[in-house]
């Protein structure tokens, strides 16, 4: 099933790379906002994201929760359909996209410094799009977890080297060439609000709730010292893209573990504060916590905790403590 499901994605990615930009997007924006009006008991992933909501803005009423997570299914699904292009067309035709790159100029010279440069990025609107940004400006090693088993592997990898950055896979040959970039005083980056494998990664608040955050990276500061920018993406009217390179504070390189990860999440917390409709809400990222499995994926838990928000219960009852849902 999944050799076939991987087909059909890589079918359907190929078809979408030969239709012009704008029809994609707004395919895709109109399919996904006719899917936010049928009922969260049939999209999982509106589902989701409404349980995303809930968890990290409890400040917004339900009916505020409800059109965001609305307009939010809509960004992604933009987003996800434009990797088509991004992928399978000339990159400059993605590069003509970008409207501005701020802070390129920090960005050269911390490159040109002979020291190593660690990009730290996110699953925020177009995500792919600032890993073509930088492959103009080296060679950087980019960490991503490969789907071996799919068809669609090579498309994303060749898409994201297009500019002349490297992947490498999130194992211990990855990891090798991570180091070694950063050895000879290169730069890597990677997505660093993936929720990590192992289960040894301690646990810091992101959107109030305690989530795994990786170690490596405060390993990879603490070692190498490295020059630290959050890489992220910013959609903006006109169907253009904003690339952001923002410095993170030199205190970082003193940090203990738990200061460190906590500030980094904080950084990458801040980011998406900027747009949150255009975050990938539809990954579980709550779904571990310090005390094991959350289990408010679950559609029956999920659908009940919908339920009890709408009918206006106090939200830190769904979530924390006694009879919450974890």
């Amino acid at each position: 099933m999944a050799e076939k499901k991987g087909k059909a994605e890589y079918f359907l990615v190929k078809g979408l790379s030969l239709l012009p930009y704008t029809v994609v997007v707004r395919f895709a924006r109109t399919l996904a906002w006719l899917a936010g009006w049928l009922p969260l008991s049939l999209v999982s992933a509106h589902r989701d994201m409404v349980i995303n909501y809930l968890a990290c803005f409890p400040e917004l009423d339900y009916r505020e929760i409800r059109r965001r997570a609305r307009k939010a299914l809509v960004e992604t699904a933009h987003t996800l359909a434009s990797y088509s292009h991004v992928w399978l067309r000339d990159p400059e035709q993605t590069l003509a996209r970008v409207r501005t790159v701020h802070n390129e100029d920090a960005v050269r010279a911390a490159l040109a410094s002979g020291r190593p440069v660690l990009f730290l990025s996110l699953h925020q609107s177009s995500w792919e799009v600032p890993v073509l940004v930088l492959g103009r400006m080296a060679s950087s090693v980019i960490m991503y977890q490969p789907a071996e088993d799919s068809a669609l592997d090579p498309l994303v990898k060749q898409g994201r080297e297009a500019t002349g950055c490297r992947l490498v896979p999130t194992n211990g040959r990855g990891v090798k060439a991570a180091l070694m970039a950063l050895e000879q005083g290169g730069s890597f980056g990677l997505l660093a609000d993936h929720q990590p494998g192992g289960k040894q990664n301690p646990c810091v608040p992101f959107f109030h709730h305690p989530v795994p955050v990786p170690a490596f990276v405060h390993k990879v500061i603490a070692r190498y010292q490295p020059h630290v920018f959050y890489l992220s993406a910013l959609r903006v009217p006109g169907g253009r893209v904003d690339v952001y390179f923002e410095q993170a504070p030199d205190s970082m390189q003193d940090m203990d573990e738990g200061p460190l990860l906590t500030e980094m999440m904080a950084g990458l917390e801040r980011i998406i504060r900027r747009a949150p409709e255009q975050y990938n809400w539809s990954y579980n990222r709550f779904r571990r916590g310090p005390d094991g499995k959350r289990r408010w994926y679950k559609k029956p838990r999920a659908m009940a905790i919908i339920r009890r928000a709408a009918a206006g219960e106090d939200r830190r009852s769904l979530f924390e403590g006694p009879g919450a849902a974890g």
